[in-house]
């Protein structure tokens, strides 16, 4: 994996801004597709989700490595793709992901910290208690949860995983246009892909690393 992330500079901050924005736009979207399929049969949401995904996977010649369905998902998935398309000496496991991830943040809070919700504290296992601290103190206290414990990972840590693996990374999903995090900093260097799953494993979000076909 890369050393320590230098010193963002002005037109880094600017590109990071703006893919943040992008990422907001993708993300109400992604609300009104989710609450759509939440309206339709039961029985029918996973069915529509997994034919969705196929065909966007058959679109990029990539098909579905799964990635046990626990905390470590999002984690698990990039690190998957970097051992396929980026393999090194030391495989990279889901531990230094979130250790990389975790500490970009830290080092670069205030881009970040506009970014994590009440609900993102709320996933990451921190409680009233934590509200009474600053924000600077609750952000380093999720930066904290994201590198120790096995706290679900989102956007905000792709962004950032992006950002350590000077790479960009693709998140798929039934029903959405492709989410291309970091492509105009990194276009030199192939995709990572991942797939965002909400309906097809009965246990809510999940992330599978999106391999390519053999």
């Amino acid at each position: 994996m890369s050393g320590e992330p230098k010193k963002m500079s002005r037109q880094q901050r600017r590109q990071m801004a703006k893919d943040a924005r992008e990422q907001q736009r993708l993300d109400s979207i992604r609300a009104d597709v989710e609450r759509e399929m939440a309206e339709a049969p039961q029985v029918n949401q996973s069915a529509v989700e997994e034919a969705g995904l196929k065909q966007l996977c058959d679109e990029l010649q990539v098909q579905v490595h799964e990635i046990t369905p626990d905390g470590h998902c999002l984690f698990n998935a990039v690190a998957d793709q970097m051992n396929v398309r980026y393999p090194a000496q030391e495989p990279y496991t889901y531990e230094n992901m979130r250790r990389a991830a975790a500490s970009f943040m830290r080092q670069h809070a205030e881009e970040f910290m506009p970014f994590i919700s009440d609900l993102d504290e709320s996933s990451a296992g921190m409680d009233e208690s934590s509200q009474k601290k600053d924000p600077k103190a609750r952000f380093m206290e999720y930066c904290d949860a994201m590198e120790n414990s096995s706290a679900w990972g989102g956007q905000p840590e792709l962004l950032a995983l992006s950002k350590v693996l000077y790479t960009p990374i693709y998140v798929i999903q039934a029903g959405l246009p492709i989410i291309k995090i970091g492509e105009e900093e990194f276009k030199d260097r192939s995709p990572l892909c991942i797939a965002y799953h909400v309906k097809m494993y009965g246990l809510g979000e999940h992330y599978n690393s999106l391999r390519p076909k053999v």
